[in-house]
Formats: structure tokens, sequence, C-alpha cells
């Protein structure tokens, strides 16, 4: 059975109206994904804007979501924990809790997902495609339902080249992993949704740590040539896959947040996809020297070809150990970009625009070096 806790304090630890919050302002949010950095960083935006959150736990997350709710009991909104599983029925959450949230609930994002490539593909499928079903068929039932924001990923274009853009999803595309596959089919279903539900799909790319701190959850993808690079001899270029010479689609966390929330609140945002990417990418190359620059290490000078890159990172023992560098290393080697038309005429108005990578590198930099202390 579902267990609720909420968490809500003034400046002077009292519980009661939250301070700074604008009475008749808040609103409900549903957040799923929790502990994975983006729930996180949707749950402090929310809260920090003054809304009333609704996270999603499972069981074992239980104490470090108390953790986190503690962080954020000082916010002008609310977080309150919902322990459940998105693949339950009604999420995992008792009766009483279903009919408050199909009463209350004006919004969901949904961020749950594996992409983890080492977990088995029908336990991915079942999270990143069953779960979002789950959702949708919660939020059926909500009568105060304003929008729902599934956080799908720009890799559902897979292994084709060229330009993709956010109307397009199945076009016969190559998939080279579970993750892609799964992601692809769970945006079909969202999709399909739309006719029943006011849906928002937003796809980001490569997500890497906060611009403004570094802070990143898991030091994989990207970060295991940035941490090679930054710990690296100080006379040692470090070698890079492939030539490099491909767009290298990189964003940090804190704005695709800010990004995904807006679009969420967009009124015209409903039925669309958009691709939260930087419009000017560098390659990977560039972005590889930007952050030997800023690391004090020299450029890399020697590249292995991705064909080798690839087989060396599938070999027995070391796909199991590195199985997401593995994908890494194709979206290193691929030449496509991705069209956000539709995402810019919405957020530029907004002030949001991506930060240019040259303007976070060293932050990037910073924690790793940080991190390995």
């Amino acid at each position: 059975m579902a267990q609720s806790e909420s968490t809500m304090a003034t400046p002077g630890g009292a519980a009661g109206p939250a301070a700074g919050a604008v009475p008749g302002t808040q609103r409900k949010v549903l957040v799923t994904g929790f502990p994975v950095q983006i729930a996180r960083q949707v749950a402090r935006e929310l809260v920090l804007a003054g809304d009333h959150v609704l996270l999603l736990h499972r069981e074992k997350f239980t104490r470090e979501a108390a953790l986190f709710a503690e962080q954020l009991a000082v916010g002008p909104g609310r977080l309150e924990l919902l322990w459940g599983d998105i693949l339950d029925l009604d999420l995992g959450l008792a009766g009483p809790e279903v009919r408050r949230v199909h009463a209350e609930v004006e919004e969901i994002h949904h961020v749950a997902a594996v992409q983890y490539l080492a977990i088995d593909g029908a336990r991915m499928r079942a999270v990143n495609v069953e779960g979002l079903r789950e959702v949708l068929e919660l939020a059926l039932g909500m009568r105060r339902l304003r929008r729902i924001c599934h956080w799908s990923t720009a890799f559902v274009a897979g292994g084709r080249s060229g330009v993709a853009t956010e109307d397009e999803l199945n076009v016969g595309q190559t998939l080279r992993n579970d993750y892609e596959r799964s992601k692809l089919e769970a945006e079909e279903l969202a999709r399909q949704a739309m006719s029943r539900l006011p849906i928002t799909i937003v796809r980001p790319p490569i997500l890497v740590g906060d611009s403004q701190n570094g802070e990143v959850q898991r030091l994989d993808g990207p970060y295991l040539l940035i941490n090679a690079i930054v710990h690296a001899p100080v006379h040692t270029a470090v070698p890079l896959p492939g030539q490099g010479r491909y767009p290298l689609h990189l964003l940090p966390v804190d704005f695709a947040v800010r990004a995904a929330v807006a679009l969420t609140r967009h009124p015209e945002a409903a039925g669309g996809t958009y691709h939260l990417v930087d419009p000017d990418p560098m390659s990977a190359y560039e972005f590889f020297c930007a952050v030997a620059d800023a690391a004090g290490r020299p450029r890399p000078t020697v590249f292995l070809p991705g064909a080798l890159s690839r087989a060396l990172l599938g070999l027995p023992g070391v796909r199991s150990l590195v199985p997401n560098e593995r994908s890494f290393v194709e979206w290193f080697d691929t030449d496509i970009r991705f069209d956000d038309r539709h995402a810019r005429r919405l957020l530029t108005p907004l002030g949001l625009t991506p930060p240019p990578v040259r303007s976070y590198v060293d932050v990037l930099v910073r924690y790793v070096r940080e991190s390995n202390s």
C-alpha cells in the first residue's frame, strides 16, 4: 500500500503557508522518476516557484527522498512524498490517494525511465513503455489536469544522419539499442494519447551537469573522456574515438528543466514535440579541446577509428563495465542535427536560449576535478 508524507516549512520552521507563496497560484504537480537528477531538478524548480509537488518514489528510495525533501523544506512551495511504483496499477497508490490525485493534480512531469544499457531489454521496455502507459491511464481520471510533460530523448532518431525534425518519429531509422527502441515506442504511445490528453513531449540530447555548479548524478557518457582528460598526466593528450568532426549534442540539465517547465505551461505547446538542443553545437573535437584547455591539458591529437572504439567497448568484460559509454561512442560518431524551430519559437520570447557550451565547460571540468579529489 502506498504511503504519503508532506514537508513544508516557513523560515521559522513552523508548519503553515509556504513563505512567499501567493494564494491561489500554486499548481499541484506529480513528478515521477526520483531519484534521477532530472526528477530532482524538476521538483526543485517547481517548489522554488511556489508549486505543490507530489514526488513519486519507490519504497527503496524512501530515506533518500526524505533527505531530499528536507533540503526543499524552506522553499516557497511544498514537496510531498508519494510511495508507489509506475509499473503498478494506479502507480501503486492506495484508493484515497488515487481519488485525491484524480481531484487535485493539474500537471505531470513523467521523467521515470531506464537508460542504463546493462539493464535487461524486457525490464527497460517495461519501465519506459508500460510505465508511461500506467501514468496515462491514471491521468485519464484527473479532473483538473492541464498538461503532461513526457520526457523523451533526441536519440529516438537512432542511427540516422542528416536533419531530424521535431514532427518526425518513426522514419525507418536504425535503432541501436534497447533504450532507443523503448523510447521510440513510448513516444508512439504518447502521441496516440494526445487525442485524449494534453501532452507535451520534450526531447533533450545528452544531458551534462548543471551549468552553474557542474552537479551531475553519474560520471558516465561524455564524462568518460572528460574524466580521462582532467586526470591525465600533464603532458599527455587523450585520444578521441572517431575524428570528432560531427556535432556533439550536449545540454546542461538545468536549462533542459527550465525549458521543459516553460513548455509544459505554454498554451501553444500541448500536442507538440520539442527538441531541447543547442542550435549551434560544437563538434566533438571542439568540445574536448575546450575541456582540455579548461583542464590545462594538451588537446587531443590521436584519433581511434569509430569502428575500433565500438569494437573495444563491445568486448566481453568491457561491455558490462561501460555499456553507456558504448552508446555514447555511437552518438559521438553520428552525423545528425536536430531541428528545434518549434521549441525556439516558443522559448525565445521567454528569454530561454541554451547557454553556449564554452560558457560552462570550465564548470563541468571543475566539478569532475573536485569529485575525484
